[in-house]
């Protein structure tokens, strides 16, 4: 079941926390996010996306020792599925009666989960690691002002440490396994793009794309890893995204941007393109094309180690002026990926002075949104590698599609 999850390294991940936690005289970490508890721990919580169950699952890293997972009773039994006995899970009992934990001295139960109870033995796990000056790194966006109340009336406010940017740094720069399952991820969504591409017709609506683009991600990966599948695309002249597909049937010269991806094995894919339906366009739109693809390929083209991050948005957007869009305007032209849904930190914005580094995997995009001329984008994944980068995918680039097209 678990093609990626079995191989996934929990030691190199312990290490490099706990390594940057000495760094940064940290003595404790309380991770209630669940994508820092992935992070952590390898368990994809079954909280993901409920914003307000937030604190009934929760990792503790300490200097020392395996991660401490603290579920439910509910969820414990997939934690230890998926962690495979590589952390230290603690269970906690809940409102519901469940046979594998009955408990004989346990005559009545809780009308309702108490939601301070993963944060009560966090604290005993925490503790005896707490002396002088001590230093807990919480994750306080994600907390409710009740709970981060409720640790801050435990621990004093002075000793609680944001660790966003803390986890994000260390998130960064991918092992070798991430960088797997990520680009296993991107390959997966080149070919869900690339059945979209080859199946859409005159006629056909958004919802027709979305059906070809959801059963394309389940036939091709057998739908296993998959945890969630996402789309942003945009049809014609209708350049916003949106949820409810809209049911204009597409037109001949009309252009689909395709944008998006899935979650596989708890990370992310986004990648885009544009095509065309039918086989003739404007004249504007075919500049609009070849300068976005010009400035793509200049882009690529300095992805490589040292190369500060502001210096790729600036050439790419000179490219865009000098060419069809004199008028070009936009805050970045790509971001980070990784663990879902929202990684996007270090940006190619033209404030990032930032360098890449080997191990970044990054998606490179250069879009264009337009009523009138159609909207546009050329987004694929990368690793910065030592010499250079590594594209993990290359899907048709042309504005035209070849039914026949077999490669890059």
């Amino acid at each position: 079941m678990y093609r990626f999850m079995d191989q996934r390294p929990q030691e190199d991940f312990q290490k490099k926390i706990q390594g940057s936690m000495e760094l940064n005289a940290l003595n404790a970490l309380l991770l209630t996010s669940p994508e820092s508890i992935f992070y952590a721990t390898g368990y994809l919580s079954g909280m993901y996306g409920r914003g307000e169950a937030i604190g009934t699952d929760l990792a503790v890293v300490l200097p020392k020792g395996r991660v401490k997972l603290i579920v439910s009773q509910f969820t414990q039994a997939g934690a230890e599925l998926q962690t495979m006995g590589k952390v230290e899970i603690i269970g906690y009992p809940t409102y519901m009666f469940i046979e594998d934990y009955y408990d004989p001295k346990e005559t009545e139960k809780p009308a309702e989960t108490n939601l301070y109870q993963a944060l009560e033995l966090a604290g005993d796990l925490i503790g005896g690691e707490l002396a002088g000056d001590f230093r807990i790194g919480i994750e306080k966006s994600t907390l409710s002002h009740d709970k981060y109340c409720f640790l801050e009336t435990r621990y004093g406010a002075r000793h609680l440490v944001d660790i966003f940017q803390f986890m994000m740094d260390l998130r960064t720069i991918k092992l070798p396994w991430e960088a797997a399952v990520l680009r296993s991820a991107a390959e997966t969504t080149e070919g869900m793009m690339d059945a979209v591409m080859r199946n859409v017709e005159i006629g056909m609506t958004e919802a027709d794309i979305n059906k070809i683009w959801w059963t394309a991600a389940h036939e091709l990966s057998g739908g296993h890893e998959i945890f969630l599948v996402r789309q942003a695309h945009s049809v014609g002249p209708d350049f916003w995204c949106t949820i409810m597909a809209r049911e204009r049937p597409l037109a001949a010269g009309d252009l689909v941007r395709l944008d998006g991806g899935l979650m596989m094995n708890g990370y992310m894919s986004d990648l885009g393109r544009v095509f065309a339906v039918g086989t003739e366009v404007s004249k504007r739109k075919l500049e609009i094309h070849e300068t976005l693809l010009e400035a793509y390929d200049k882009g690529i083209s300095m992805m490589k180690p040292g190369v500060r991050m502001c210096d790729i948005f600036h050439e790419v957007m000179k490219v865009c002026r000098e060419g069809a869009i004199p008028g070009f305007v936009r805050g970045h032209v790509g971001h980070s990926i990784g663990l879902g849904p929202g990684e996007d930190v270090p940006i190619l914005s033209p404030g990032n002075s930032g360098i890449l580094k080997p191990g970044m995997v990054l998606c490179f995009e250069v879009p264009y949104y337009s009523s009138a001329n159609g909207s546009f984008n050329l987004e694929d994944t990368l690793l910065i590698t030592e010499e250079g980068c590594e594209l993990f995918t290359h899907i048709n680039r042309r504005l035209f599609i070849d039914r026949e097209w077999k490669g890059a």
